[in-house]
């Protein structure tokens, strides 16, 4: 496995694939036309390329007909596939703390996927992004934010219940699967995945948790942590920081540096060294973020405009033609 591409853990694989021999699906032939081998995945801490994983994916819902598989992997609640990061987020001693450590060790489960956990407005949400959008797939999104419902009911409490759910991607099955797994309507075509819930369920406290069991394998993965190729790791951190930033129109790359604590010279260096430049990640935020508010169909133009830092919507169109070939409303008439 080539190390400067975005993995995921084994268990991941091994977890799919069992699910799916169990639909009559010969996992180990889709696996092997994908260059993975299952048995080395079996070895402690092995990883797999996420666009292999991605693809093995795909191929199982082709097989299967049913592109709405991610719902039903999320669902499936074998605790015997569970990996190392699911043991330890559910011997946590609340809820809150398992998803403190959730957020900081997703990187280890799939690379390619930004986990955020916040609280707003006395509502707790968990947030999935992908920084580079080659990496997103519909059904690999939906079978994370299915699971970690599923599990979040299965480990922590069956009261638990969601305000909110969200998808940046249309529909993969029908909408009353959606409201029968999560027990509210789903929004699709946002710019990120989201789950929400009242946030007093933070203060649950796990029934079944092992503080030995928890402090050994937390133990463990810090090592890993620190072996994970570090070559995404900030330009990550500076998308997230220029997302939050977009509609203020004050991106300045002095003011980003300073809440990474480095110095501009340092951060374009260690940028320059991932193969990004600040500049870059600015346009890409602001595209991404702009054919999402498009795909929504809720702002005009100049909404948009403005939500992804133009002061002038002739400014902003002029960037949109560049990035697409389109104007905004050209692109807006073709949806």
């Amino acid at each position: 496995m080539q190390e400067d591409k975005p993995s995921v853990t084994g268990s991941s694989v091994l977890a799919v694939c069992h699910w799916l021999d169990e639909q009559g699906v010969n996992s180990r032939t889709l696996s092997e036309s994908l260059g993975l081998d299952l048995d080395s995945l079996t070895l402690q801490d092995s990883r797999a390329p996420l666009q292999s994983f991605n693809l093995l994916l795909q191929m199982g819902a082709q097989e299967l007909g049913d592109p709405g598989i991610g719902l039903k992997l999320g669902s499936w609640n074998d605790t015997r596939r569970m990996g190392v990061i699911g043991h330890i987020v559910f011997n946590n001693r609340t809820l809150r703390q398992g998803l403190e450590q959730y957020q900081r060790l997703a990187s280890l489960v799939s690379e390619g996927i930004e986990v955020q956990f916040e609280i707003c407005d006395e509502q707790a949400c968990v947030s999935y992004r992908c920084p580079d959008p080659d990496c997103y797939l519909a059904i690999n999104l939906e079978r994370m934010v299915t699971q970690a419902v599923t599990r979040a009911r299965r480990f922590v409490s069956e009261r638990i219940y969601l305000t909110g759910v969200g998808f940046a991607h249309e529909p993969t099955a029908a909408l009353e699967e959606y409201e029968a797994l999560f027990g509210c309507p789903p929004t699709f075509n946002g710019d990120h995945c989201y789950l929400r819930f009242d946030a007093h369920f933070l203060d649950f406290e796990l029934p079944q948790r092992n503080p030995y069991l928890h402090q050994a394998l937390s133990r463990h993965v810090e090592g890993l942590l620190q072996r994970l190729p570090l070559r995404r790791r900030l330009s990550v951190r500076v998308a997230r920081l220029i997302d939050k930033l977009l509609s203020s129109g004050e991106i300045d790359a002095a003011c980003i540096a300073e809440q990474l604590a480095m110095s501009r010279q340092t951060l374009y260096r260690k940028l320059k060294q991932e193969g990004e430049s600040f500049q870059e990640i600015v346009e890409r935020v602001r595209r991404d973020k702009a054919l999402a508010y498009l795909k929504q169909g809720r702002y005009s133009l100049s909404e948009i405009a403005f939500l992804v830092g133009f002061s002038e919507q002739s400014a902003f169109s002029r960037a949109f033609k560049r990035w697409t070939g389109l104007t905004p409303a050209q692109y807006r008439e073709k949806q």
